[in-house]
Formats: structure tokens, C-alpha cells, sequence
């Protein structure tokens, strides 16, 4: 349950925003003023505070100064005010405010930017957690997985990132497509900028427009001052568009002409504004069948996608689960407090028998709930996984003969590398023996379609004890 501090000197505000939020599942607690909201911002550390932006004993800036300076620099801080101006907007933001809501606001956008102001947190969280293991304060891409699919989507982000380029990032839902976003923004120009998200489809139809392009004051009942749009808090930075593909129809051709020129208008405006930002999109639909079904604009598709990288599924990558289990283990013993040494044999031979229709996200769920489980070594009881996505587990023997000959390997990480390319071969051979040769038959008892199924086989093609196409 996510804790949130409300920080309002208006009681009927505070009590309504107080009772909102509970009634969503949030820990809540609330103060009126400023030095007490420091006080339990210090001891009890809330994963969100909503901090208006004037108050009795100081403001909103100075509190927001204090936690950014001297508490928690990644604390979600949200400022709502009735007195605000577009410009305390972007020096909020500037300053390391989230997202920023004027006075009234409607419940479902407050609802929706508590959480993905918690979301974005967490990835942010993650990402230092897993640097920190890695022992480097650099952003490092190990935290992505060592294959040859992951390289080939780092080289690609280390090409692109430099650039302006509109980069289009595509994949299934928990491969990794917004820590891939946050890497390349990390390596780009624009590192030190914003870099501002939107859930494309978690947005109410009818506030797309204004929660992208702001509106000003009396641009339409409720407006009663002006609100900056993401466009406008993300300029110099980065703005990241996750799922396009929900975008609806109607609402495409301004975002296509707001890409073309750098310019929008905020509902209500006479005059347009310019803005200066690097776009990252994904989508886990195939947005080319979109086109085809007359759901997403051809012209659209091929603005975003000057670049485009694929996130590769985790059951294309088997030799990175051992890594990700590793980085994922030490993870939930840091967050549960939990003390698991080691994984068996088993347990991780079940993890790589499994197809993974989650990918990452998945996996990581799996490990964080086995490591709520057992007490010092994950075993197969302590992996939950849906049965009918496991493949028969291989002959233990395999298991036994590898690990009497790990000593011979200059280092785990070595050793792991060996063992899983080891054991791939096994599934991919095994699969094509149970198929009789027939690669169609293969690639869906392994779960992966035909020409990545090809590919595997080449890769295992010279090793003498492999079977010949």
C-alpha cells in the first residue's frame, strides 16, 4: 500500500483529497503546515506527497527546496494551488515536482497522476537499486541483460541517442520498453532535462488535449487559471508517449501536427507556443496492423518511427534469466527484508522451462513473491508459475554433470553464461527431436515462432553434438 502525505492549510480540500485516496487504496496521512509535513516527510518517508502551494508558515517552493536538498531527492511531489501561473508551473517541475494540478481539479486526473507519479517512481527506484548492486553509479545497461538480443538494443540505443530523432520503441507488455526510454534519455543532450511520461491509455478521452497541450484560464467551465500541458513541462527534455497505440483516432492529426512544426496551442490561446523536446514512443500493439485497420494514422506511424528499436520477449532471451533472477533476488531482499542466499538447481531449471507471456515484469513478480516464501533457498514450491506455459523439465543429470565441472569457470558470471547457453541447446535440441525435424512442429513446442526458431538452430549449428538441419 503506497503512502501519501496531503499538505493543505484548506481543511475541506485536505478531508476531500484525504478521502479520495483512501477510498483508492492509499495509505494516507495529512497536516496543514509546512514544518510538520517536514517533520513526517523525515521520519516516515511517504512514497508521495501533495503539497499545495501556500500555507501558513511558508510555501510550497520552500518545502519542495527542503525535500529535494535535503530528504529524498526521488520523492513524488505534486503542487496544487489555486493562485497558480503557467510560470510557477515549469519552475515547479524545474525544481523537481512531478506534475503540478490547479485548483479545482477533477478527481480521475488527480487519481491518474498519483499513479503514474508512483509508477515512474518505481522504475526510477529500480534502476538505482540494480546500479547500486552492480556496483556503479553510471546508468548501466547490465540491468537489461547480457544476450546478444539486449547488445543489439543497446548498440542501437547508444546510435540513436545523441540525436533528435523520434525513436519508436516496440515490444510486449514487461519487456523492459520504459527502462529502455529512461536509458536513452540518460545518454542523450538532453540527460539533464525533464523527462516527462504520459500513459496514452490512461487518459480519459475528453482531457486528452488539455493534458497534453495545457489550457489557459476560461478556456471552458472549471478553467479557472491556466495549466501547462506535458509538451510544455517536457521542453529541452524528453517526453516519453507509452502505449500510442490507444491514442484515439481523432486525436492523432493535432499530435501529428504538434511533431511536424513544435508548435501547439493550448485550448483557449490566441497565440501558439513553440517547444523544443525529443519524443520516445511505445507500443506493445502492432501498430502497422493499426493502419491497416484504419485505427492509427499512416502518416502518424511512419513520423514516430525515424528509429525504431524492438524490445526482444524474455522467452527469446532463456540466457538472461539467470541474471535477471540474480539482480532480481537482491532486489527483494534490499525492499522485504527478506535473506535469500541461493536458488536451486531446479527451482531455476523450472524459470527456464517457462515461456514467460509477461516477460521481465513477470519474472520479477515471480522472484519478489518466492522470495516472500522461502526462508533461505528458492525451490520449485516457491515458484508460482501457470502450468500449462512449462515445458518437461530436463534430466536432472544435465544439471548434476554441469555443476561437478563449474570450478573450472574464472567467475559465476562466466559459469552462468556457459551454463545457460548450455542449457538452451538442450531445450532447442530437444524440441526438434520431439518434432522429428519438422521446424514448424519445433518452434511452437519451444514457443517461439519459425524464423527465431531458425536462427537458434544456426546458432547451435557447428557444436558437434547438435543435430544437423
Amino acid at each position: 500500500m503506497n503512502s501519501i502525505l496531503i499538505v493543505e492549510d484548506s481543511q475541506d480540500t485536505r478531508e476531500n483529497i484525504a478521502e479520495l485516496l483512501t477510498m483508492n487504496g492509499y495509505k494516507v496521512r495529512t497536516t496543514d503546515n509546512g514544518q510538520t509535513a517536514l517533520r513526517i516527510i523525515k521520519t516516515q518517508t511517504p512514497d508521495c506527497v501533495i503539497l499545495d502551494v501556500r500555507l501558513p508558515d511558508t510555501t510550497g517552493h520552500e518545502i519542495l527546496k527542503q525535500i529535494q536538498n535535503e530528504i529524498e531527492s526521488g520523492l513524488v511531489v505534486i503542487i496544487i494551488t489555486a493562485y497558480g501561473e503557467v510560470s510557477m508551473a515549469v519552475n515547479a517541475m524545474k525544481m523537481g515536482a512531478y506534475d503540478y494540478l490547479e485548483k479545482p481539479f477533477e478527481n480521475a486526473v488527480l487519481l491518474m497522476v498519483v499513479k503514474r507519479g508512483l509508477e515512474n517512481q518505481q522504475v526510477k527506484r529500480e534502476l538505482a537499486h540494480l546500479r547500486q548492486m552492480l556496483g556503479t553509479d553510471q546508468d548501466s545497461e547490465q540491468v537489461l541483460g547480457h544476450s546478444p538480443a539486449i547488445k543489439k538494443v543497446i548498440s542501437q540505443i547508444n546510435s540513436v541517442a545523441q540525436t533528435d530523432l523520434t525513436v519508436l520503441i516496440q515490444g510486449e507488455t514487461g519487456t523492459g520498453k520504459e527502462v529502455a526510454a529512461h536509458l536513452l534519455h540518460n545518454k542523450s543532450k538532453r540527460a539533464k532535462q525533464p523527462f516527462i511520461a504520459i500513459d496514452c491509455g490512461a487518459i480519459p478521452e475528453n482531457l486528452i488535449e488539455s493534458e497534453f497541450f495545457g489550457f489557459e484560464k476560461g478556456a471552458f467551465t472549471g478553467a479557472t487559471q491556466s495549466r501547462p500541458g506535458k509538451f510544455q513541462l517536457a521542453h529541452q527534455g524528453t517526453l516519453y508517449l507509452d502505449e500510442i497505440g490507444n491514442l484515439p483516432l481523432a486525436q492523432q492529426r493535432p499530435f501529428l501536427r504538434v511533431i511536424e512544426n513544435k508548435t501547439f496551442r493550448p485550448i483557449g490561446a490566441i497565440n501558439e507556443s513553440k517547444v523544443d523536446i525529443r519524443l520516445i514512443i511505445a507500443s506493445n500493439a502492432n501498430l502497422l496492423q493499426l493502419v491497416s485497420e484504419n485505427k492509427f494514422r499512416k502518416d502518424l506511424y511512419y513520423r514516430i518511427s525515424e528509429y525504431t528499436i524492438t524490445m526482444p520477449p524474455l522467452r527469446e532471451r532463456l540466457e538472461d534469466i539467470p541474471h535477471l533472477t540474480a539482480l532480481f533476488l537482491s532486489e527483494a531482499n534490499f525492499e522485504l527484508n527478506s535473506k535469500i542466499t541461493d536458488i536451486s538447481e531446479e527451482a531455476m531449471a523450472k524459470l527456464l522451462s517457462y515461456n514467460w507471456p509477461g516477460n521481465v515484469r513477470q519474472l520479477r513478480n515471480v522472484i519478489r513473491k518466492a522470495a516472500l516464501l522461502a526462508t533461505d533457498t528458492i525451490r520449485p514450491s516457491h515458484i508460482s508459475l501457470h502450468s500449462e506455459m512449462v515445458s518437461e523439465e530436463p534430466e536432472q543429470s544435465f544439471f548434476t554433470v554441469y555443476k561437478n565441472d563449474i570450478n573450472r569457470h574464472p567467475n559465476y558470471r562466466t559459469a552462468y553464461a556457459e551454463f545457460t547457453r548450455e542449457f538452451e541447446k538442450e531445450l532447442i535440441k530437444n524440441a526438434y527431436e520431439k518434432a522429428h525435424g519438422n521446424i514448424t512442429k519445433a518452434a511452437r513446442i519451444y514457443g517461439i515462432d519459425r524464423r527465431n526458431f531458425y536462427h537458434k538452430l544456426d546458432k547451435y549449428a557447428n557444436d558437434k553434438d547438435f543435430p544437423k538441419k
